[in-house]
């Protein structure tokens, strides 16, 4: 009896390798990318913005660099984001947090397209390859939820924007700005990992010391900026606070980088014999860049580092460790007690903590109220959360909740908090999922043999204890570095240890972010109603209050509507002020159904009488034929979109 023998070895292995991902997949992602880059240069540079050129140019420099040659684009890259401030600076802009995300965009781009016709590469799996794709889907649908409850899917439908989305009366488009600005940080440093850890252990440590020099050359910015040399700051904050960004985003951003970086150097000098003297210079550049800083959270995260030096025995013998964590503490003493003059420094910002003139708020921190506030959100949204960056725009109602007033709005004050008020329950569960994974891979990293994983390994699980009592990663740049350390550290799959998770693992993150799109989406369709868009005010599509000669008057968009509750009377005022002589064309809908239309000539005024329904409350949806930008038009610098002139009569 015959049997089937199996093909020889060589006919096996002469089948094309499985594409992992397929081409579709691939070409899909090249086209997100290219509409992410897109979303994200038109809301982060506006029209006439000084930066807008300079930045658009070095995207599309380093898409065309990464489609010819991935590696060196990368590596090129590795070098710039830490110094994505400065360049913003230097080409007149004012807020560089966009910077460095739109500059991984075009790297991204052209590293995709180039991706789709890649027959060669081979995915290096790790163990956090897994729960990174759930976050990021996580993060996705965050995202999403935030930008439904920010704009509401009643307004877009109805194709209207300008609505308040606080109290304050904070307008649609800022919220949106700030959660896509959140989402593009972490979605940014995941891709990045994703890249690197298809490049090879090489092309990681390669990108680990082009970031180290940029981190370096951002520090001695700083001392630039400090000695006036180079562009000061912009924004009024931290103009008022005298603190220096360097290169980086911001002063912040400046010491968390350099504080990682010290960490990285500080176990390549302890595991060398010899003094080692390149790493010296950095080492001083980047503590003299944290001190410029004047980052308590930079301060914060290098002391969590100096003792997981010697905790995890990443600096070899008992002696050298402790040695050098002395010496970094008698001279961050050193150095602080000199600069503590100096306004903004580190050694200052401490030396404000002990004042007792200063506010108790000012001097240690608002956190505790920060919390609270976050509690009480989550307890509002607890399956779904408020959607990504929703705290910060939510903040000053929360904090009228208890009477309190703050100048600023702000996040958390900790990433975990954080994702438990903005992602709920279950993108809680799926963000400790990976960080748990993160912290065992580092762990294992900082007790190997090389220095490079060694250090990496250290500045994780600084970096992650250190997320407790801050969201830093919402920095584009220091999320940046985070997940490039993060790459270096991971084991490939099959290493020692370096294992596949357990099923039910997989189940249990599946099931968390099942409940998390199922609850977005319910929340996303609340918002389809006019009661949350008009929840804050009852206006939308009109611009700010201005004074004139008749007293108050507000331009609209080319589309606006009014609420009107049950009832309610108001009248309305609308004129036609544009600086063409054209007539322009008037027309109101109430019910979905046509309630007025009239043509307004130039310098026209028409009053109309708004009443609310009996029973229940009435949107008056308006629209104009046609709007104008003063500003196109070379008649004021204004760069609004303007429809008609309303007034309301007392």
């Amino acid at each position: 009896m015959s049997t089937l023998q199996s093909p020889p070895p060589l006919l096996r292995s002469s089948a094309p390798p499985l594409r992992v991902p397929r081409t579709g997949t691939r070409v899909l992602l090249f086209f997100l990318s290219v509409l992410g880059s897109g979303i994200l240069f038109s809301i982060g540079f506006p029209p006439a913005a000084p930066d807008r050129l300079p930045v658009l140019v070095l995207a599309v420099a380093m898409a065309l660099a990464a489609a010819w040659s991935p590696q060196r684009a990368i590596l090129a890259f590795a070098f710039l984001f830490p110094c994505a401030g400065l360049l913003a600076r230097l080409s007149g802009g004012a807020d560089p947090v966009a910077w460095p995300a739109l500059l991984f965009g075009g790297l991204a781009a052209g590293w995709l397209f180039r991706f789709i016709y890649d027959f060669e590469s081979e995915p290096d799996p790790s163990p956090l390859d897994s729960p990174l794709s759930s976050l990021l889907l996580v993060w996705v649908l965050a995202t999403g939820l935030a930008l439904a409850r920010a704009s509401t899917l009643w307004a877009v439908f109805h194709r209207l924007t300008g609505r308040a989305v606080n109290g304050d009366g904070l307008p649609d488009a800022a919220a949106v700005r700030e959660s896509l600005f959140a989402f593009a940080s972490l979605a940014a440093g995941a891709v990045f990992f994703r890249m690197l850890r298809r490049g090879g252990a090489r092309l990681r440590e390669q990108a680990l010391s082009a970031a180290l020099l940029g981190v370096a050359t951002s520090a001695v910015a700083a001392a630039l900026q400090a000695a006036g040399w180079l562009p000061q700051e912009t924004r009024s904050f931290w103009k008022l606070t005298r603190r220096l960004s360097g290169g980086a985003v911001d002063p912040n951003s400046l010491g968390l980088l350099c504080a990682l970086g010290l960490v990285l150097l500080l176990v390549r000098i302890g595991r060398r014999e010899r003094l080692d003297r390149l790493s010296a210079v950095f080492s001083a550049l980047l503590l003299g860049g944290l001190l410029l800083s004047g980052s308590r959270a930079g301060l914060l995260l290098l002391l969590i580092g100096a003792v997981l030096l010697v905790v995890t025995g990443a600096l070899g013998a008992a002696a050298r460790r402790l040695s050098t964590a002395a010496a970094v503490l008698l001279i961050l003493v050193g150095a602080g007690f000199l600069l503590r003059g100096t306004a903004g420094t580190l050694g200052s910002r401490i030396a404000q903590t002990f004042d007792p003139n200063l506010p108790v708020e000012y001097r240690v921190s608002a956190r505790p109220a920060l919390w609270r506030a976050a509690w009480r959100l989550f307890l509002r949204h607890p399956v779904e959360g408020a959607g990504m960056g929703a705290f910060a725009w939510t903040f000053p109602d929360l904090a009228r909740e208890e009477s309190r007033g703050f100048l600023m709005r702000d996040n958390p004050g900790s990433a975990y908090v954080q994702a438990l008020a903005e992602t709920g329950a279950a993108g809680f569960l799926v963000t400790a999922f990976f960080v748990a994974a993160a912290a065992r891979a580092a762990w294992r990293g900082a007790r190997e043999s090389s220095a490079t994983g060694a250090g990496a390994g250290v500045a994780v699980i600084a970096f992650l204890v250190s997320l407790a009592v801050g969201s830093h990663w919402l920095a584009s740049d220091v999320a940046l570095l985070f997940f490039l350390l993060a790459s270096v550290v991971a084991p490939p799959i099959g290493q020692a240890g370096a294992s596949r998770e357990t099923p039910w693992l997989r189940n249990v993150r599946f099931a968390a972010v099942s409940l998390l799109a199922a609850g977005s989406l319910v929340a996303a369709l609340e918002t389809a109603g006019p009661a949350e868009t008009f929840r804050w005010s009852s206006r939308i599509g009109f611009h700010g209050e201005e004074l004139g000669a008749g007293g108050p008057f507000r331009w609209t968009r080319r589309r606006f509507a009014l609420w009107l509750g049950p009832g309610e009377t108001r009248r309305l005022t609308l004129a036609h002020y544009s600086p063409s002589p054209a007539p322009v064309e008037v027309s109101a809908n109430v019910d979905g159904r046509r309630a007025y239309r009239r043509s307004l000539r130039a310098g026209e005024s028409v009053s109309l009488a708004l009443t609310g329904s009996p029973g229940s409350g009435r949107a008056f949806v308006f629209q104009v034929s046609r709007s104008f930008v003063p500003k196109r038009l070379g008649v004021s610098p204004d760069r609004r979109e303007l429809g008609l002139l309303s007034t309301e009569p007392p």
